[in-house]
């Protein structure tokens, strides 16, 4: 989301307690302060001598009332670290959706270690993270089943890994658009493992933009 506004109040935060505060509608002088811009979002941090945000800060963004005489709603939130005016180093960003990632920023961009949590579905991924997408090493787990996936990510998606069920069975293999695909073995609790194949089927009366279904193509079971 865009930090920059153009008409705001600007409140010092960094004067002597005895001091007149100071207020303006434009940042005179580098320091702490609190920036009210007129739709009512804010920013409350540090600005570098070019008045650019720069270090800690936290940045609130409104919306407008539904109704008339109901109070601006909060849209989103971040909490954390700038550079030259933009998100970098570490911090949280709550969306207007209701997810949240923590972790590392750069050029107002995920990129880093963080871990960003899904609001509607209870999904979590903890792992690296490239221009906003997944990239490199990294555990997804689903909040329905509690499954999770471990493994390697590229743009976006899982590509080679291992999948975690609630009920100790791992699968081990490769993926495409988030399910495996092609060779891979099971293990099960009970120590019987099972290496195979998942093949895509497309069934006649298949909706064309619906994926195939998976079906399974197991070789002989290996008792461990």
């Amino acid at each position: 989301m865009g930090d920059e506004e153009v008409e705001y109040k600007a409140e010092y935060l960094d004067t002597a307690e005895d001091a007149e505060p100071e207020v303006a509608n434009w940042l005179p002088r580098p320091g702490k302060a609190k920036v009210t811009y007129a739709e009512g979002s804010s920013f409350e941090g540090v600005f570098n001598g070019e008045r650019i945000k720069d270090g800690p800060g936290k940045y609130t963004w409104m919306k407008p009332a539904e109704e008339d005489g109901e109070d601006p709603q909060v849209h989103a939130t971040y909490e954390g670290n700038y550079t030259d005016g933009k998100k970098a180093g570490t911090g949280k960003m709550t969306y207007p959706n209701g997810d949240e990632y923590t972790g590392e920023w750069k050029d107002n961009a995920m990129e880093g270690e963080g871990t960003y949590v899904y609001k509607a579905t209870g999904d979590i991924y903890s792992g690296t993270w490239v221009a906003n997408k997944k990239s490199g090493q990294g555990m997804y787990q689903f909040g329905a089943d509690d499954s999770t996936m471990h493994g390697t990510w590229v743009d976006g998606t899982i590509t080679e890994g291992t999948w975690v069920f609630k009920d100790g069975t791992v699968y081990t293999g490769r993926f495409e658009g988030g399910r495996p695909k092609g060779e891979g073995t099971f293990a099960f609790p009970s120590g019987i493992s099972q290496q195979g194949f998942y093949e895509a089927v497309v069934a006649e009366d298949a909706d064309e933009e619906e994926p195939p279904a998976l079906l399974w193509r197991g070789q002989s079971v290996v008792t461990c």
